[in-house]
């Protein structure tokens, strides 16, 4: 597991490595401020395993195509010739999207017993992060930066509308549940700008990130389950996030561009403790929990 966690790390290390460092010339310390209305998919999906790990997979519930609105903010201040930080932050709320759950009694999601699906087109998402960077090249025409920071991912997700599809016993009243997901750790980055011309510069950026994994379910119709919390999420992830953005000189202050990111989460061999309405907990194995997620941002950049 270790090795699994350390190894694009390394590979990043060996790119920083590789790196020619040019003497950088002499900056004034500046504050930029971006912001970038943001269109956002995401798709969240967990499954866990029963008792004395049988069946392999006993539940599994996905969250897909979920569509969401939002903003992104991000500060950069820089510190002069060698140093800069940056703080940046974003929430969206979810407008469109579609659960579903499945139970299992055979191994490898066999013999499905229960599937629902249902709506989820409400809920919000929240990113933070801070980060300190190191300028490994800062030329006129390019710049390589590496940063190393913390960074916090939360998706709030509901479902309603149930619809029960095996059985074939259609649409039943009350569901109102709710799923938490929280995302928390440190992460290395490389970004590198690059002037095409007078005008415009294209970035690409890479981040790995090493998060614990946090997640609290509602489920609002299990009366033998305890409330509000009926079951807690623990596992270890890794992840990778990428960017690429295009931006074009407005003015001696102004930049505006468009920019795209993908996202990749996963936590594995977990911990799912189920809270009974008497106040027992019973632990079961949490295989995994994969977030995915694309984002298309535009962008305006002030300088100060």
């Amino acid at each position: 597991m270790t090795t699994t966690r350390t190894f694009p790390l390394r590979i990043l290390l060996c790119i920083v490595l590789s790196i020619t460092v040019f003497p950088t010339a002499p900056t004034i310390a500046a504050t930029e401020f971006e912001i970038y209305p943001t269109y956002r998919q995401d798709n969240f999906v967990w499954n866990k395993a029963g008792l004395n790990d049988f069946p392999n997979i006993i539940s599994e519930l996905k969250w897909e195509n979920l569509r969401i609105q939002g903003v992104k903010g991000v500060l950069k201040h820089d510190m002069g010739k060698r140093h800069f930080l940056e703080a940046s932050g974003s929430w969206g709320w979810i407008y469109s999207g579609a659960n579903q759950d499945s139970d299992y009694d055979g191994d490898n999601r066999t013999e499905e017993t229960s599937r629902s699906n249902n709506t989820s087109d409400h809920g919000n998402v929240f990113d933070l992060s801070l980060a300190l960077g190191w300028k490994l090249q800062d030329k006129l025409t390019r710049r390589t930066n590496l940063l190393a920071g913390y960074a916090i991912n939360s998706q709030n997700m509901t479902m309603t509308n149930g619809v029960q599809t095996i059985p074939p016993d259609g649409p039943f009243a009350g569901l109102n549940a709710a799923y938490k997901g929280l995302w928390r750790g440190p992460w290395i980055g490389l970004a590198h700008e690059q002037q095409l011309d007078k005008k415009w510069t294209l970035t690409t950026r890479v981040e790995y990130h090493l998060p614990t994994y946090n997640g609290e379910a509602h489920w609002n119709l299990r009366n033998d389950l305890a409330h509000p919390v009926t079951n807690n999420h623990w596992a270890n992830g890794q992840g990778l996030v990428a960017s690429l953005g295009c931006d074009y000189i407005a003015g001696p202050n102004w930049r505006i561009g468009a920019w795209l990111d993908y996202t990749n989460y996963l936590a594995k061999n977990g911990t799912d403790q189920v809270n009974i309405v008497d106040g027992r907990h019973v632990q079961i194995r949490l295989n995994e929990v994969r977030w995915d997620s694309w984002a298309f941002r535009l962008k305006a950049t002030y300088r100060f």
